[in-house]
């Protein structure tokens, strides 16, 4: 079973010690509370600054500290707040307030070009080096090349402008590559199979991880409209944990994201598990784009179907096949879906992962 704080520092440890993030974005805050950024690696240190939840920075670098994680921040162009704006010093924050990226514009050796990279692994990372578009202004095919991440530098669509005399404005390509990769991930998943419930699965996760909509409300349609849907903090279904939620619960989830509910205990540690609906749902799936495929389940997980009813079940897995801990570096995510007048909704999730 897993024990959730030591898969946290093996996997963040791990993902720290291979190369520093480029991007953070301010997480793990309540609504109307502010990060606080130091001079220094140590919450005694100088106040220099504050991040409200969401903001956007830039990383310098990542280093551990006792048994945190700290990572120095700085500011991006046109991403003012109160507490960091333009004239913001680079300054620490704790790590396990900040999810991290490397996907975004970034300015190579110190010229700006509106330059875009997609990922990095192992002190490297991937930078689009050209593109071709049809006649509706829409990617049809990419070359990218590798450059060593100590030649980049995080950037927004404005910081990463071409300094050209003739060029004026922000960069615009980022969304067209964004839409590219989304649209190519799309057509992968859906050439495997043809079948019309997994289908469906790919749109509903599609939308569960769209990161835009943060109040979760687009996956209504997806539910059924009778039965609501069972979510368990556990691996499996059929545990006193299960819990089903009604379309007002997710309807509303947005306005109670705070009111924390109590899913059970950590495999392993046994510590109380509270978090918001919101919080559970949100942690569901990782990027779309970094989906690894799709397969239907030979069983429903411990999931009981109505009597007289038929479900069916399939997971979406995320795996990171470059990862030195493979054994930790996967999540899963169970989808049941029932028939109901002739079509398929959501009635089971689960997020699966690794356990001991």
């Amino acid at each position: 079973m897993k024990w959730l704080s030591l898969l946290f520092f093996l996997i963040s440890s791990t993902v720290l010690a291979q190369e520093t993030p480029l991007f953070a974005t301010v997480i793990n805050l309540q609504e109307n509370d502010t990060l606080n950024v130091r001079e220094k690696p140590d919450y005694h240190t100088k106040k220099t600054g504050t991040l409200p939840l969401y903001a956007n920075v830039g990383v310098d670098s990542c280093k551990k500290v006792g048994d945190s994680t700290w990572c120095k921040v700085f500011h991006l162009a046109q991403q003012v707040y109160d507490g960091f704006g333009w004239d913001a010093k680079p300054g620490w924050v704790n790590a396990r307030y900040l999810e991290l990226d490397n996907e975004g514009y970034v300015i190579i050796d110190g010229k700006p070009d509106c330059d875009y990279a997609l990922r990095c692994q192992k002190g490297k990372c991937e930078v689009v080096e050209s593109y071709e578009t049809n006649n509706q202004n829409e990617l049809t095919s990419m070359k990218t090349k590798w450059i060593e991440r100590r030649r980049l530098k995080a950037s927004s669509n404005f910081g990463a402008m071409t300094e050209d005399i003739e060029a004026s404005g922000y960069c615009t390509n980022g969304k067209y590559i964004q839409d590219y990769l989304h649209q190519k991930k799309i057509n992968t998943l859906r050439r495997k199979n043809n079948d019309k419930i997994r289908q469906r699965v790919i749109a509903f996760v599609d939308d569960l991880s769209n990161n835009v909509v943060r109040d979760k409300e687009n996956i209504l349609p997806y539910l059924h409209p009778k039965k609501g849907v069972v979510m368990t903090w556990n691996v499996r279904f059929g545990g006193k944990e299960d819990m089903s939620f009604g379309y007002t619960d997710i309807k509303n989830i947005e306005k109670n994201r705070y009111q924390k509910i109590h899913w059970g205990q950590t495999y392993g540690k046994g510590d109380d598990v509270f978090m918001s609906l919101y919080d559970y749902v949100s942690a569901l799936t990782k990027s779309f784009k970094d989906i690894s495929k799709v397969e239907a389940l030979k069983d429903l997980k411990g999931f009981r179907c109505p009597p007289k009813r038929e479900c069916v079940g399939y997971e979406v897995f995320w795996i990171d096949k470059k990862s030195d801990t493979k054994e930790f570096d996967w999540q899963g995510l169970i989808v049941i879906l029932q028939k109901y007048k002739n079509s398929w909704y959501v009635v089971g999730l689960l997020r699966d992962r690794w356990t001991i």
